[in-house]
């Protein structure tokens, strides 16, 4: 069936649906969805739970969703709170909430401003954060642009190139995140192993770090540091090794 063609469900108030195939999804109440859905476009602005997998061409939250499936998408936006309980596959997200994935992250472009954890791998073509991010697992990356306002970590971190600077800001949401805290955590992104054809850190502690030209700017906390080309250091950052290899 087509989905453009198909009907459009639609939830205002309190009330329960099958999964199924559908032109438009809209739960603007306290909707729950039971059984997989498929259809062009799921917005959410309520309270939604969808006890399956979420298969849509555009996905917009504004409220609140828990999809118990996978989830799958060409766009997605995000400015509520996502929970997925599966794996996300996605061409272009944008995350100015907060996006929790339970499993495995897969996509082309995501642009954070909010915050995004993922207890399984990450891997993008490019990540572009102002805010931050919080993976268990492996980031594989075509491009990281990092400009980190927030505690960000991931257990190791591959890529072409790799470019962490301090920020200057605190995105949308994570304004509003300090006043739960006593102490500020610091703005610094951890890993265990970074490498990378181009890497450039700021203000990151990581065990070790490889790749053919780094740059190791200010505010670092480096164990070793494995280069084939180039390589420098900034004075205020601690390395305590680096060898050409």
């Amino acid at each position: 069936m087509d989905k453009r063609s198909a009907q459009n469900m639609r939830i205002m108030g309190s009330s329960t649906a099958s999964g199924g195939t559908y032109n438009k999804v809209s739960i603007m109440g306290d909707g729950e969805v039971t059984g997989d859905i498929n259809c062009h476009k799921f917005s959410c602005s309520g309270t939604a739970v969808v006890l399956g997998h979420t298969i849509a061409d555009e996905t917009s939250v504004q409220g609140t969703l828990r999809a118990e499936g996978n989830l799958e998408t060409r766009k997605l936006s995000v400015q509520g709170e996502a929970n997925t309980l599966g794996h996300v596959l996605v061409q272009e997200a944008s995350i100015n909430g907060m996006f929790n994935v339970s499993q495995s992250l897969r996509g082309e472009r995501l642009k954070i401003r909010g915050g995004v954890t993922i207890h399984g791998n990450c891997e993008v073509e490019r990540l572009e954060t102002n805010g931050c991010f919080n993976i268990d697992g492996l980031l594989n990356v075509g491009i990281l642009d990092a400009k980190v306002n927030w505690a960000c970590s991931a257990k190791e971190i591959g890529g072409e190139k790799i470019i962490v600077r301090k920020g200057n800001s605190i995105g949308n949401v994570l304004k509003f995140i300090p006043a739960l805290f006593k102490v500020m955590p610091e703005a610094r992104l951890t890993a265990d192993i970074i490498e990378g054809d181009e890497i450039e850190l700021e203000h990151t502690t990581a065990d070790v770090v490889r790749g053919n030209h780094v740059r190791i700017g200010e505010g670092c906390r480096i164990g070793r540091v494995e280069y084939r080309h180039r390589y420098t250091q900034h004075d205020s950052s601690t390395v305590e090794s680096a060898l050409q290899v």
